[in-house]
Formats: C-alpha cells, structure tokens, sequence
C-alpha cells in the first residue's frame, strides 16, 4: 500500500526511525538552533588554526559565533546540510527529498543532516560585518628622533647666579676685577616671554678689586620687565694706598693731571702725597633697553654717592674709573648710550657715547670760589665691539664674551689736547661670563650645541 508521501508500509518502520535520530541530534546540539536565528551586529571570529585536530573524525561542530571556514573535505562528515541547489556529495540527483521529508532508502550510517537555516539568516550566507573603525594610538617619536625638539623643562623660581668681569684700561690706566653673585628669585610665570620671561628679584655679593683699591657690599637687582633693570649696591671701600691713585683736594677746582697726580705721589709730602684710607660707596643704577630684531639700544644710568675720611681740608678725591674728582658726600652720574646690532653667530658691533659729571655744592670749593663746573661734563664717544663665544643656558659656564671699546674723548679737561693727545683714545679690553650655580642648569634647561654643530648637522642631514 503506498501512502500519500509515495511510499508503501514498509518505509514507515524506517521513517520513525530516521526521525527519532534527528530528534536526538537536535537534542545534543541546542545552540544550533540559536545559530539559526538573526546574525549579530559583531564580526564572525576566524577559528584559532591550532586548536584544530588532526583527525577528521574528531571535529567537532563549531560554537554559535562560529562558521566553517572551508567546505569538508570528502569523507569527512558534513557539517549541516549543503547550500539550497547544491546535492550533498555522493548522494543521488534524481529523487532526492526535499526539505523536511525522509531520505529514500534505508538510512545511512552517518549522522543525520540537520535542518538547514534559513537562506537569508545563515552567516555562511551573509556577509561578515566589519567592526567599527578605531582610531590608532598617537605614534610617539623617541626622544632622540630629529623631528621632535626635546621639551624645556619649567625655570626654577629660586636660583644662585653669579657673573664675571675682568677688564684693563688705557687713558687712563686701569684694572679691575668685578664678581657678583646671589640669590635669584623669578617673578614671572610666563618664564619664556620676551617680556616677562626675565623678570626677577636678586639679593647679591658685589666685589670691586683693583690694583689700587677694592670694594665689596650687598647689591639689590628689581627687574619687573625685561626693558628695565633697577639695581642699588652698597660697597665698603678700602684703598691700599698703592699706585698714587687715592689724592684728595681742597676744592674742585684743583689739579689732578696725570702730571700732577705722579708728582704728589713721588713727593713724600703728607700734606700731598696719596695715602691709604677707608669709605663708604653708592652706586644706583637704571637699565632701559630695547630690541628689535637685530637691533639693540641701551640707557644706562648711574648715580654715584661717596662718604671717605679725608685728609683734614680736603672736600673731593681723584676716583679712578670715572677719571674725575669725586665730591665727598656728594653725586656723580654717569650715562652710557649703546646702539648695536647683533649678528646669529655672536659679533656684536655698535657705538657707545658716555657722559660723566660731577655735582658739586659750596662746600666742594674754596671760601672765596664761586660754584662752577671747572671739570665737566666729559664726553666721549666711540665704537664697540663684543664677540660671544656661544650662548648655553644649560651650562653652568655661559656667555663668555670678548669686549673691545676704543673711545674718542670729545670733552675733558685734560684728555682732549692739554696733556694728552686728542687722538689717543680711551680704551678698554674686557672678557665677561656668567652662569647659574644653583640648581645645575642642565636638569632644567634642554640640552643645547654650539651653533657650529647644530649648521653642520642641518648641512649632512
């Protein structure tokens, strides 16, 4: 008898049987039937090559979030059913049942195929989704790398600096060796502004030593902007007595040649002869200056203040470095005006005018003298010449500077034609250097080169 499937009785027998395997595969397999379901929005992972076995009968079917990567080999068992259209290998064309009715036949040794999922859900169908873009981690450059410029550690608010001068003169002849050094305190945050980057506060030791004379004494530094510097010293003098260089008169209108100031001295005479003594020393000092591009102008003015123990009658004394008579108790400025201009490779070329004078009161004179100005001001004015030989904050040893001034005088009461010759000028040779001792400043500041260094690796790189 055959029934409405097409077959007789003796297949239903067969057919329960084949049905009840498939029941038990389904049970076996739970998360197949999930597989089945809507594919999720993550990409299918690609199975670990490693962790597959050897031996084709001991492959197992992979977890829901998987899919075969390859179709099986032949012999080896089918991993759910082939793709609508594609016959199973080995089975026949002709007849083969359609989806959900019993193969014809008796039933094969192998596992029974499981239902197939939906076309449009199966992932071995649908495309595997990308996971969304992430952005790559920043590349870091080493440190070393030649496109990343080493970062500038923060200016230490407290710092002990100090700076050097050491200078010979002629016309008039001189010696001196001037040293400060002290504490410094930073006001400004904005450490790398132009302007405000170098503002400060400074509490220093001066010293002054001449062949002739030194002086030392606290010196106080107030610069709030980098176009102004503000500065007091205080310097207890003593004079050897050396050299016939400390004279004083009994008025300003007295003489003080070079002539004269070697014949007081060669002349055993108490009353004239150059002795030592010991005094008190003001020195109040304004800086302005300005830049613009290579272009550099500097104002600095000094006011002087001196209180010695004179010889008795004696009201002003022959001051060495402003090569005029100092009134005791009483003012003198000074005024230097520079203009230069700065090349990148450390010259300095410009010109400097100075005027000195002398601020004299009744007393500095004698009791029949009227008040005037018999020594000034003096004038002279002359080219300069600085040649630093590199600019390294990271050193504790920086700006050492060569300094060359030939002055002309112009106005003096015996320089210009008197005594000496117009033509000889005032000359001054320095070498200057300054530094930080405290804290090293190469634990702060970057590492630098000289330029030469830095030129000749741009040129090979």
């Amino acid at each position: 008898m055959v029934d409405r499937f097409g077959n007789d009785g003796r297949m239903g027998k067969d057919w329960w049987l084949a049905a009840a395997v498939m029941a038990a595969v389904l049970s076996m397999e739970p998360t197949r039937a999930h597989a089945a379901g809507p594919p999720e929005t993550t990409s299918v992972a690609e199975p670990d090559p490693g962790t597959v076995p050897a031996d084709p009968a001991e492959v197992a079917p992979p977890p829901a979030d998987q899919t075969p990567s390859q179709t099986p080999a032949e012999g080896e068992p089918t991993e759910g059913v082939p793709t609508e259209g594609d016959p199973a290998e080995g089975a026949p064309t002709e007849g083969a049942p359609t989806e959900g009715e019993p193969a014809d036949g008796p039933p094969s040794e192998e596992p029974p195929s499981e239902e197939p999922p939906p076309q449009e859900s199966s992932p071995q169908e649908s495309p595997p989704q990308e996971p969304p873009p992430q952005e790559p981690p920043p590349q870091v450059a080493p440190a070393d790398s030649p496109e990343v410029t080493p970062r500038k550690g923060r200016r230490p608010r407290h710092t002990w600096i100090y700076s050097n001068l050491t200078a010979v003169r002629y016309n008039p002849l001189g010696l001196v060796n001037e040293f400060t050094t002290g504490y410094r305190y930073q006001l400004s945050k904005k450490v790398y502004s132009d302007l405000w980057g170098n503002s400060f506060i400074a509490a220093q030791l001066h010293t002054y030593l001449t062949p002739a004379y030194g002086r030392i004494g606290p010196k106080i530094d107030i610069q709030p902007l980098a176009l102004l510097n503000l500065s007091a010293t205080y310097d207890y003098t003593g004079y050897f007595g050396s050299f016939g260089l400390f004279n004083s008169f009994p008025s300003a209108t007295s003489e003080w040649s070079d002539n004269e100031l070697a014949r007081r001295n060669d002349s055993n005479d108490p009353r004239i002869d150059n002795y030592a003594t010991t005094g008190h020393f003001i020195t109040l000092s304004m800086l302005l200056q300005a830049k613009f591009k290579n272009i550099a102008v500097r104002d600095n003015l000094k006011f002087y203040w001196a209180d010695f123990d004179l010889r008795d009658g004696d009201t002003v004394y022959y001051h060495q470095t402003l090569d005029l008579p100092q009134p005791d108790r009483g003012w003198t400025l000074t005024n230097d005006v520079d203009l230069l201009y700065i090349f990148d490779f450390g010259l300095t070329v410009g010109a400097r005018y100075t005027v000195t004078h002398a601020f004299y009161q009744e007393e500095h004179f004698g009791e029949s003298e009227p008040i005037s100005r018999p020594n000034g001001p003096t004038h002279r004015i002359g080219p300069a010449v600085l040649y630093t030989f590199y600019d390294r904050p990271d050193l504790r040893f920086n700006r050492p500077t060569l300094i060359l001034l030939p002055q002309f005088w112009v106005r003096h009461r015996y320089r210009v034609g008197q005594e000496v010759s117009p033509a000889i000028p005032y000359l001054v040779f320095g070498f200057r250097f300054q530094g930080e001792f405290l804290p090293n400043p190469a634990s702060w500041h970057r590492k630098t080169e000289p330029k030469r260094k830095r030129r000749g690796k741009k040129a090979t790189g």
